[in-house]
Order: C-alpha cells, then sequence, then structure tokens
C-alpha cells in the first residue's frame, strides 16, 4: 500500500516502538500532577469518600507509571480554580472533578487540564455500586494517565481529516475511523484504520499523511474513490423484466461501485430467477469506463433452459400409498393449471415444510416414530426430481386413555370434551391432531372457568410388543384469574367502543378462554381491519391479567367501476361507492348503481349497526329498480326501513317495513290472466321478518358451520297497499371440512305464497327457478309452472330447491376455487301440485375470489331438460354475489 510519507510494514513497527518509548519517556518527564478532591452528589454517608478518593487515584497513577503525583486541599467547580491550585502546587497538570451516586450505581467525571491553559479533557468511570468503586478508580487513574500523556507529547493528534471523496460525505468515512482527535498517534491503530475503510468496498486505495501542527499532529486519510455509477444496463434477460431485477437490487445509479455490495446483488438476481424455473442463470457484470471517476454497470445474464420439476419421489414409502403423500405435498410436477397456480416450479422454502406435512401424515396415521430426511433436489437437462426419503418405524393403535394431575372435572365430563377416546373404543390408529386438538379443548375448559394459564400436556406410553400406546392427558390448572384491563391498540381509525362492543370480556370479568376467542371470531367477521390480535398479559398480580388487544385497520372504503357479462343481466355496466366502517364509528354507507340491456337499479343505503352502542341496529335504504322479464316489464321506487337484534351470541332477529310504487307494463299481446291482473300502476305496502343463526366460520369463504333463516314477509291486508300475500321461508345452509382441504356445502330452500284478505298476490313474487343462484344448468326462471292457455311461465306457489357441492382449492394464494355439484328442485303452481317430480342437474365451476369480488363461472348440465323441452346445459357467470 502506497502512503505519502511511506508507512510500510516495518516503518509501521518501528513507529510503533518510537511512540512506545516516547510516551514511557512522557510519562517519567512530563512533571507533577495534582489530584484535587472530588465534589460528591449523594447522602452524607459518602462524604468520607471525599478524602480516600484522591489518594487511591494517587497511588494508582503512581502504580501507572506517573512518577509525581500531590494531593490537593479543596474540590474545584471549574478549570480556573484547579488550575489556581495546581499553580500554587508547581503542579504542571490538576485533576479536578465529581462523584455521583443514582441509586446504587457510582459514577466518576473527572477533568484533566494542563496548568498553563489549553481545554480541558474529559474522562470518566462507573461502578454498579460502591463494591465496585476501587475497580472504577482503576479505570480512570489509566484514563487520566493517557490524558497526561497525550497533553505533555508532541505526537498527540489535535485533528483527523478525510481526502479525496466526491461521493460519499466525510462523516461517513470518520466513523469508521478507530484514531480520534486528543488520542496519541498509533501506528497500530492507524493501521486497522486502513483496513476499515478497504473493507467499506467504496475505495480502490487509501493512504495517510500525517503532518506536524501546532500541539501535535494532524492525521489525513487520503481516499481514491471507485467509479460513480452513471447507469445500469441489463443485458440477456429474456423473461425476467428488466425493472424486476433492478428492484431486487441494491446498488443504484448514482451511487459508488461497491463490490461487495454487487455480489449480494447478483446473487438476488439468480435467486429471481430460480423462482421463476432457471435454476443455473449465470449473472455477471461489466464496467464501461472512459473516465475513471464514472463508470457504466452492465449486468450481463445467461439464462439457462428452463426446468419444471418433471418427478416427485417418496423413496421407503411401504405401508402408506406414495400418491397419498403427494397430495400433502406443495411441491408438485408441472399440469394444466400450472399457469395459474405457479406449481412445477422448485421453491426451496416449501421444502422443509413439504417434509414436516409429511412427518405429521405419518403420525396422524399411528407412525409416531415415523421421520422424513432431507429433501434432495436432482437438476437434469430435461427436468427437475424432488426426493423424499421415508423411515415409517412401527404403527401403534390408541390403547387407554386417562387423566393425571389438577383434576376440577369428573372423568364423563373430560372425556366428553376429547376425541381420542372415541379412537380406542374402534381400536383405531393413533393420530396426533387428535391429541393437539384434545389438549386445546381441555385448556379451554380450564380457562372457561377462569384458569387462564391452564395447561395439558401428554403422556405417551409405547408398548412396542403389542404396537399399542396408552395415553395420559395430565392438566396443570394454574391460577383462577380475572380480567383486571381490557387495552386497545393499533386503532388509527376505528373507534375503541367499536373495537369494544366486540369484545366478550370487560374490566373485572372472570377470564373465560371460550369468550376470548369468540372476541377474536366476531372483530374478524366485521371486516374493519387488517390483522387482529388479542393477548393475554400477566400483572404483578397472579390473581389478574391484563386483555390488549391490538389490530390494524384496513381500508374499508371502495369505489368500483366495471362492465362485465352474467346470464341474468347479459352485457351491463356498473359502480358503486361504499364505505364499511364510516367514520370510525362502524356506520356502513353504500351506493350501488347497475345498468344493462336486461336490468338496471340504483341503490342507496345506510346501516347503524349498534344504535348508541346498544345491541338493535337499523337501517334505511332507497331504490329504484327496473327489470325486463320474459313476459312483461317493472320498474319500482321504493324505501325501507330496517331493523335487527341479537337473540343470543348466533342468532339475529332482523325486521323492516317495505313501501313500493311499481308499474307492470309492455305485456305480451296474449299474456295470461295471472299476468294481466299485475299489470298498471300499484303500491306495495309490507313488513318482514326473520330469525337467522350463523355459526359459520367466515362470511366470505365459509368452510365450516350453519346457517339458517326462517322468514316471513306480510303484505296488504292490515299493513294496506295493492299486493296482499303471506310468504313464508326456509333455507338452510350446512358447511362440512373435509381431508385435502375439500369442503362439503349443503343447501335446501322451500317456500309458499298465500293470498292475504282476498288481495292479490303479484305475479314478481311467485317463484321461478333456473339459474345460477339455485338449479344450475337449467335457463334464467324457466322451472315455473305455464298457463294451460298461453303456455306463459306465470310462476309457482310453492317452491323447493336443495345444492349439494364439493369445493376444493386450486390455487390458494390466488384465491382460485374449483367446485363440483349436484342440484334438484321445482316450483309448483298450486299447493296439490307438489310432488316429488323434480328438476335435476350436475355439474361444476370455478370461483375466484378477485379484486372485483366473488367471480363465478359454473357449467351446469340438466338431467331432465330433454323431458321439459329445455336446453341440456347452461354456463352461468355471475359477480360480486355469494353463494
Amino acid at each position: 500500500m502506497r502512503a505519502m510519507k511511506r508507512i510500510g510494514l516495518e516503518g509501521l513497527i518501528l513507529a510503533a516502538c518510537l511512540v512506545a518509548l516516547a510516551a514511557g519517556q512522557a510519562l517519567a518527564q512530563s512533571g507533577k500532577v495534582l489530584v484535587l478532591p472530588f465534589e460528591i452528589n449523594a447522602a452524607d454517608a459518602l462524604q468520607s469518600v471525599q478524602k480516600s478518593l484522591p489518594r487511591m487515584l494517587m497511588d494508582k497513577l503512581k502504580a501507572d507509571g506517573v512518577a509525581s503525583v500531590a494531593e490537593g486541599a479543596t474540590p474545584a467547580r471549574d478549570a480556573a480554580a484547579a488550575r489556581r491550585q495546581a499553580a500554587s502546587a508547581k503542579a504542571d497538570y490538576v485533576v479536578y472533578g465529581s462523584m455521583s451516586k443514582v441509586g446504587e450505581a457510582v459514577s466518576l467525571d473527572a477533568r484533566v487540564a494542563k496548568t498553563s491553559g489549553g481545554e480541558p479533557a474529559t474522562v470518566f468511570a462507573t461502578a454498579k455500586n460502591l463494591m465496585g468503586l476501587d475497580a472504577a478508580a482503576t479505570d480512570l487513574a489509566q484514563k487520566i494517565k493517557n490524558q497526561v500523556s497525550a497533553v505533555g507529547s508532541t505526537d498527540r493528534i489535535v485533528e483527523v481529516d478525510v481526502e479525496g471523496n466526491s461521493i460519499l460525505d466525510k462523516e461517513v468515512v470518520l466513523l469508521k475511523i478507530k484514531s480520534q482527535v486528543n488520542q496519541n498517534y498509533d501506528p497500530k491503530a492507524v493501521n486497522e484504520d486502513i483496513k476499515k475503510l478497504f473493507d467499506m468496498g467504496y475505495f480502490d486505495d487509501v493512504q495517510v499523511r500525517l503532518d506536524n501542527v501546532p500541539g501535535g499532529k494532524k492525521l489525513t486519510f487520503v481516499v481514491k474513490e471507485k467509479p460513480r455509477i452513471q447507469a445500469i444496463g441489463v443485458t440477456g434477460n429474456g423473461d425476467v423484466k428488466k425493472d424486476d431485477i433492478l428492484e431486487v437490487m441494491s446498488t443504484k445509479a448514482g451511487g459508488v461501485l461497491n463490490l461487495k455490495v454487487l455480489a449480494d446483488d447478483l446473487g438476488k438476481i439468480r435467486e429471481l430467477y430460480s423462482k421463476k424455473g432457471y435454476y443455473k442463470t449465470e449473472v455477471t457484470y461489466e464496467l464501461e469506463q472512459t473516465d475513471p471517476r464514472v463508470a457504466r454497470l452492465n449486468i450481463i445474464i445467461k439464462e439457462p433452459k428452463k426446468l419444471y420439476i418433471k418427478e416427485v419421489k417418496i423413496e421407503g414409502a411401504k405401508q402408506i400409498d406414495p400418491d397419498d403423500l403427494k397430495a400433502e405435498l406443495a411441491t408438485s410436477t408441472r399440469h394444466f393449471w400450472s399457469w395459474i397456480t405457479g406449481s412445477g416450479v422448485l421453491k426451496e422454502e416449501m421444502l422443509e415444510r413439504d417434509a414436516a406435512a409429511l412427518e405429521a401424515y405419518y403420525a396422524n396415521r399411528g407412525f409416531v416414530d415415523a421421520k422424513v430426511g432431507q429433501p434432495e433436489v436432482v437438476y437434469g437437462d430435461d427436468g427437475i426430481t424432488v426426493i423424499f426419503r421415508v423411515e415409517e418405524g412401527d404403527r401403534y393403535k390408541v390403547g387407554s386413555v386417562s387423566f393425571s394431575g389438577d383434576l376440577l372435572y369428573d372423568e364423563p365430563k373430560l372425556m366428553d370434551r376429547i376425541k381420542l377416546d372415541e379412537l380406542s373404543a374402534k381400536g383405531e390408529y393413533f393420530n396426533r391432531s387428535v391429541v393437539r386438538d384434545d389438549l386445546n379443548a381441555l385448556a379451554e375448559l380450564y380457562a372457561d372457568d377462569g384458569y387462564a394459564f391452564a395447561e395439558a400436556d401428554v403422556d405417551m406410553q409405547k408398548h412396542p410388543d403389542t404396537k399399542v400406546i396408552d395415553i395420559v392427558y395430565v392438566i396443570n390448572k394454574g391460577r383462577k384469574v380475572y380480567v383486571r384491563r381490557v387495552s386497545i391498540e393499533g386503532n388509527e381509525k376505528t373507534r375503541d367502543n367499536v373495537i369494544r362492543r366486540e369484545v366478550k370480556l370487560a374490566d373485572g370479568d372472570l377470564f373465560s378462554g371460550s369468550k376470548l376467542r369468540r372476541s377474536n371470531e366476531r372483530l374478524d367477521k366485521i371486516e374493519y381491519f387488517e390483522k387482529v390480535d388479542i393477548e393475554t398479559v400477566p400483572t404483578d398480580n397472579p390473581n389478574e391479567v391484563d386483555i390488549k388487544v391490538k389490530v390494524k385497520d384496513k381500508n374499508t372504503g371502495s369505489i368500483s367501476l366495471g362492465a362485465g357479462y352474467s346470464t341474468s343481466d347479459s352485457v351491463f355496466f356498473g359502480g358503486s361507492v361504499e364505505e364499511k366502517n364510516l367514520f370510525g364509528k362502524g356506520y356502513h354507507a353504500k351506493f350501488q348503481g347497475m345498468f344493462s340491456g336486461k336490468s338496471s337499479r340504483g341503490i342507496l343505503s345506510f346501516t347503524n349497526p349498534r344504535l348508541y352502542d346498544s345491541n338493535l341496529a337499523v337501517g334505511a335504504d332507497v331504490y329504484e329498480v327496473y327489470r325486463a322479464y320474459d313476459d312483461f316489464k317493472k320498474t319500482t321506487t321504493g324505501g325501507k326501513i330496517r331493523f335487527a337484534y341479537p337473540l343470543g351470541e348466533y342468532t339475529v332477529l332482523s325486521w323492516d317495513y317495505r313501501l313500493d310504487h311499481y308499474h307492470i307494463y309492455h305485456l305480451n299481446w296474449n299474456s295470461s290472466s295471472t299476468i294481466q291482473q299485475s299489470a298498471g300502476w300499484h303500491w306495495s305496502s309490507a313488513v318482514y321478518a326473520e330469525i337467522d343463526r350463523d355459526t359459520v366460520d367466515s362470511a366470505t369463504k365459509p368452510t365450516k358451520g350453519t346457517k339458517n333463516t326462517l322468514s316471513l314477509e306480510y303484505a296488504g291486508g292490515a299493513v294496506g297497499g295493492d299486493d296482499a300475500y303471506v310468504k313464508p321461508m326456509f333455507t338452510s345452509n350446512f358447511f362440512q371440512p373435509l381431508p385435502l382441504d375439500l369442503v362439503f356445502h349443503w343447501r335446501g330452500q322451500v317456500g309458499v305464497l298465500l293470498p292475504n284478505s282476498g288481495g292479490d298476490i303479484p305475479v314478481y313474487q311467485r317463484f321461478y327457478l333456473g339459474g345460477i343462484n339455485n338449479v344450475r344448468g337449467y335457463e334464467l326462471d324457466k322451472i315455473s309452472p305455464k298457463d294451460p292457455w298461453t303456455h306463459e311461465r306465470i310462476g309457482g306457489k310453492a317452491e323447493f330447491f336443495t345444492n349439494f357441492e364439493t369445493i376444493f382449492p386450486i390455487s390458494k394464494s390466488n384465491g382460485l376455487l374449483g367446485v363440483v355439484f349436484f342440484d334438484a328442485g321445482n316450483s309448483w303452481g298450486d299447493y296439490n301440485d307438489i310432488n316429488s317430480d323434480l328438476y335435476k342437474s350436475v355439474g361444476a365451476g370455478v370461483r375466484w375470489y378477485s379484486p372485483m369480488g366473488l367471480i363465478r363461472v359454473e357449467y351446469g348440465y340438466g338431467l331432465d331438460a330433454e323431458k321439459h323441452h329445455l336446453q341440456p346445459s347452461q354456463v352461468g357467470f355471475s359477480m360480486g354475489q355469494t353463494f
């Protein structure tokens, strides 16, 4: 390494020896040091230390080689007072300061001043308590000696500077340098500073210049920066965009080239290509320079042949079918849906997850000792092979199931909470997931009685000779606790009261695990938050806990415009403005408009779900709707006032009053008398009530639970209006999770239409089936009784339909699901006509939870279409509807 003042290895060693010798001579010849008593900032009991501390420092300074040391008479508050005492004592240097005690900690703060003048140097030392005072005094004496040596030495560094930097700030370089002002020049330390500057990666050369200046030495680090990156180019990239490559790089145009950072960037680019299926990508760089101070950085990429997973092997699987095991893996070969799901591309971060999934699969089928080794990846010219190696071990069945520990309940009640005893009774194989669920269920049983920190563990006793495992659930109840305080954190928009009314626990309540879990479900279900986390926090009182509710508000407002096609509306255009959490108070406001060739609607609605924080919900709608039926057209202008009140945790009673002014017109010239009776302008006044019990786990993507709705609409009679009918209906939904992430869904609906006080039943209130929302595979509204004379469909007075579905994931990350179904239903013109002759269909479809809402495309084949002279199949499409 070159330097303006050449400092080679031999020179550095020689200079270090000379500095050490000079330092020793400086200590011997620097003159007399006067140590003054320290001011004491502590209780009176420590005033005795004021006399002993100077003597302690003097002894330690002498031991460190300071030849002449004396003790002063009184403390000094400033340098001028200290120097006066030093001049009187004919001392060359003076030490003064203070001792402070805060709590148990002790701090010694000292100043070292030259009697002839100059800025005093500051030194300090600390101790955890008075027992450490001697060690602190030793440390302080060493620092005082260094300062006396530095003040009296001509090798003292009085300035540190940097030259040659044009892009990097001087302060950035100085932060890396160990050599500082007021230190003695140390060649060894300077050499370490040079290495540190090189290690930064920004310099081609670092030199040192040492100049004599008044009072000591000026140390200058002269650097030669690597070129500034004027621009970054990318060549050879085909399947990966240049912008994506530049985004992952830390090296940016305008910065100084740093080869260490650049090496990391090349690795990031290779990783980016690996995620695209290019596993042997070569990434290098070159610099274009016409000026040594600037350069163009070119990233050069050689894309290899894209490789996909061609085979996944599971070796060692003898008692379990390898195909069943492969179904548990996220790693899979390429197939028809890969362009959507991304399957077939090796994701190394998923291999460890897959190995754990295989072990879990075995453990849930009795193989408690099963092990899966580190997956092996073999790259070939035509693809990738992934190999999982399995050691199955013996397979065990469940033996006896018992309990021990803190048993607050009798055995039958404990057995009612667990499922493993059922496996034991049936002689089935051990299942680790059942054990895990049992442990949670037992802990929740105790938590519901206030034992917030109850724990359940399992003691497994294997019997290799009989291949049976006896299970003992060990329960530790802990303490019964109460809720001291419920606190809310993270809500920037949503008001505290909106959150608290969904939390089932309040200050002073007995802790309940099920209420805590239900609180989390309720907060998730209102869909105001991106994240919900409820934490139980111990307090100083072992009988109390705090409940900390942490939320992160999400954007609950939306504006949408769009166009599309559905089988009910044909081509349509629409938009909406919606806010689900207006003013942070939980108000729901929405304006929606849509028009097409067959229908149009404009709806303005507002809902307060908790009036004055009570359980009563109130809302109102105003709307204008147009729809073209096969045999007539209808326009409606109306409004509705809505109310709802919970009847328990999962059941809601709701009711409303509706007033519509509607017009039925453009009838066919040979319309049915049923349709003709409804023609013209009419008023419809109706009250509606329903009881809804909803235990599903999600409002948008349910996987388990039920939703049952019993409703009654009453029009005419006591509430007036031209329409007069009573319309009771019952709808039931059932969701059940199945293996392999499948979900079974059943829905059934039955309804009847009864006359009220002899008034007219409007044709549009009759039952028409067919289409994507009830019996798929048949045309919209084509399942309906016909007029015997005109053969027009006039709707039924009774209806029933049912749907059986199996829903399966296609791509979880993209919200893409598949469905297969069987539907059946019918609509009857009179109650006496009701029979078991149903229209049946089968089919399949795709559902996508897109940013625009749920999009459904479903194909149905009508098994009875030919018998009823209908089209044999239909493709249904809808957007933004939930099934």
